[in-house]
């Protein structure tokens, strides 16, 4: 077959381009930033793609261009060059072996051939950025058909790039102070476009958050260093599975497989979707965000990996403190109008005792017992909701276990379960909060009831020790146990056996609790059997108990020894507890006793009359015992030292720290004789040598 006889085609145009002129010696269109790439042009030589490399090396020997375009069927498919040309048939036996070879055997690899309408920039983002030999290439424009528009050279486009760069220095330098931002911006702008790979590595390496790229079946193709981290990739004890749901918890696998199934199916269109998973890491279960959303060039998924355990963590608390404000103040509101009604039940009672007849002795001792215990248990309710800030005092464990089985005394009782509480003869005292301790006891104890609920008799042993100079604490049930793959997990925040009606926060609450003052919790269970928690507490130095101890009340001694000249002044809002401390005084005393409403009405008796003794309430309406102890410091402060103080919110933190202000007595409500007796004594013994000092001072 005699060979194809084509060879370049050359035209007016071609052969003008194969010479620059001087006019265009710089490249046309260089001055102006938007031209055309046809305006960059040099040349339109050709060969068809059924070329052999012998033709070809002839062409270019009278050809001073160093690119030419492969075309087939009018359409351009590469480029040529002189180079790869002359390499292959320079050899010994180069020309033998391809001389008769398409001209497509010396194709460059990877040519870059745009339309002729491309955008410019990225044009030269795109060539320019290529290296190696490949940057000294040739670029083709086409038309829409594919056909050949021409060849420019790369210089052209570099000189191009320069020109635009020194155009927008100039137009940079140019401008005012206020531009100077934006002339920082153009020259990081233009730097970041010859440093596309390394800015891509840094911002995906550097990442605060987790970033990995996955296929549509979750495998990890790529991920950065913090993705790492965050999964615990190195501390895993076997090679670990790039598959993403082979971290995430049992429970939250399908609803992974179920969102990555829907970036696939509605890719491009949706949205990035935010999502929480539990995930199962060596170190234990954490929870994280994920923010996942589809990479249309890639067909990948891009997820993005944020650790919130301790963000919702301290959510919770946050949510649980909001709850707890909310139950001191009812608590505290409701504390105190019991705590009005119980004083005078418990007064008269009191009274009633030691008037009447033999035979009601016991009717009114029952009275007097049954509101006595009514108050200790508003007493532990005010304790448990509104507890001391955390400071570490002596205090009976025994008497806290003792409290805790009161506080669940009901429960215990509903679900008939069978309590064996064993304590040592003698106190065993411990360094903590006892508010803080009934709390990890009240939870220990409601898990227990949990978890024996499928039990025909429920049975909770509670047991305190000394061992080796610790106290140890055992709770133990006889329930359904744990699972020894739970056991270890039991005190990590959000694992819970319960389902929904738990949070997962109780056990790493307590362990947090015993840790601050000193001690360990630690947990043993066989399944079908019962657990057993146990606490740990060294044993304290000391003997000095700071809890309140009962005592038998009995009519203050010496009744009616006093001068019946002593006057007593009693001002409270509620009438019956009034007039119980009226009726108190002049048992115990003997003594003249007036009573006021509130502190208004108080003050008009103060300044007419004289008095060896005030007790006062402190909340009351119009005016409470503070603004009257405060206008007795101004109008009579002679009287200040006979100030007795009377309050219904006995346990209150900022009542109790308002209170230490001031040098006065405080009586508690739900009271008794012998206090009112024990505190007012001393005050109505006293002789006060001053004359009374009225002024004319108004509240």
């Amino acid at each position: 077959m005699a060979p194809l006889n084509i060879a370049l085609r050359p035209d007016p145009a071609a052969n003008a381009a194969s010479t620059p002129d001087p006019a265009t010696a710089n490249g046309p269109g260089l001055g102006n930033a938007g031209g055309q790439l046809t305006d960059l042009i040099h040349h339109r030589s050709h060969v068809d793609a059924r070329v052999t490399l012998a033709e070809v090396q002839k062409i270019y020997q009278s050809n001073p261009n160093d690119f030419l375009a492969i075309t087939d069927g009018g359409k351009v498919v590469g480029l040529c060059s002189r180079a790869m040309v002359g390499f292959m048939l320079g050899s010994r036996y180069g020309f033998a072996l391809y001389g008769n070879n398409s001209v497509l055997t010396a194709r460059c690899s990877r040519p870059l051939i745009y339309q002729a309408e491309e955008s410019l920039a990225l044009v030269l983002d795109e060539t320019l950025s290529r290296t190696g030999s490949e940057f000294f290439e040739d670029i083709a424009l086409v038309d829409e058909y594919g056909g050949l528009v021409g060849l420019v050279p790369v210089p052209r486009l570099a000189r191009l790039q320069l020109q635009l760069f020194g155009e927008q220095l100039e137009r940079v330098v140019t401008q005012d102070g206020a531009l100077r931002q934006q002339n920082l911006e153009l020259f990081q702008t233009n730097s970041l476009l010859r440093q596309t790979q390394g800015r891509y590595k840094a911002l995906f390496e550097n990442n605060a958050l987790g970033v990995a790229l996955l296929d549509v079946g979750g495998a990890i193709l790529a991920h950065n260093r913090r993705f790492e981290l965050l999964l615990q990739l190195a501390d895993r004890p076997e090679p670990a599975s790039f598959i993403l749901q082979n971290w995430v918890s049992e429970a939250d696998q399908p609803l992974l497989r179920e969102l990555l199934a829907t970036h696939e199916r509605h890719a491009p269109s949706v949205e990035p979707v935010v999502s929480k998973f539990t995930f199962e890491l060596p170190g234990g279960s954490r929870e994280f965000e994920l923010h996942s959303s589809w990479v249309v060039e890639t067909g990948q998924i891009c997820v993005f990996l944020e650790d919130v355990t301790e963000k919702l963590l301290l959510e919770h608390r946050i949510a649980r403190q909001e709850k707890q404000n909310m139950l001191d103040t009812l608590v505290a509101g409701v504390a105190h109008e019991l705590n009005n009604k119980l004083t005078p039940v418990m007064g008269f009672a009191e009274l009633l005792q030691a008037m009447v007849p033999e035979p009601l002795q016991n009717p009114a001792h029952c009275i007097r017992q049954s509101a006595s215990e009514a108050a200790q248990i508003i007493q532990q309710l005010l304790r448990l909701s509104s507890p001391s800030e955390g400071e570490a005092i002596p205090l009976d464990i025994g008497f806290v276990c003792r409290d805790a089985l009161q506080m669940l005394r009901f429960q215990l009782l509903e679900k008939h379960c069978e309590v064996k509480l064993t304590l040592p003869e003698q106190p065993v005292w411990v360094r903590g909060n006892a508010a803080q301790l009934k709390q990890v006891l009240i939870n220990l104890m409601l898990n227990a009831l949990h978890a024996t609920e499928a039990r025909p008799r429920p049975q909770l042993a509670l047991s305190v020790r000394v061992e080796a100079g610790s106290m140890v604490l055992r709770l133990k049930d006889n329930g359904t146990g744990i699972k020894p793959a739970d056991l270890a997990r039991v005190f990590d925040p959000f694992f819970t056996t319960k389902g929904p009606r738990g949070t997962g926060l109780g056990l790493s609450v307590s362990l947090s609790i015993v840790q601050q003052f000193g001690g360990e919790i630690t947990a043993e269970s066989t399944v079908g059997v019962g657990s057993t928690f146990a606490i740990r507490f060294p044993v304290c130095e000391t003997s000095t108990s700071h809890m309140d101890t009962a005592r038998d009340i009995q009519p203050a001694p010496g009744a009616g020894q006093l001068d019946l000249r002593k006057r007593a002044l009693v001002v409270d809002d509620e009438e019956f507890v009034r007039q119980f401390m009226q009726e108190a005084l002049r048992f115990c005393f003997s003594c003249s006793v007036e009573g006021a409403a509130d502190g208004l009405e108080a003050i008009e008796k103060l300044r007419h009359g004289k008095y060896d003794l005030i007790l006062s309430d402190i909340r009351m309406p119009r005016m409470d015992g503070l603004q009257l102890r405060r206008w007795l410091s101004e109008n009579r402060p002679d009287l200040t030292e006979r100030l007795v103080f009377v309050t219904g919110h006995a346990g209150v933190v900022d009542l109790d720290q308002t209170m230490g202000f001031f040098p006065h007595p405080v009586i508690r409500k739900p009271f008794t004789m012998d206090t009112i007796a024990s505190t007012c004594r001393p005050i109505l013994e006293r002789t006060d040598t001053r004359p009374p000092q009225v002024t004319d001072g108004r509240a």
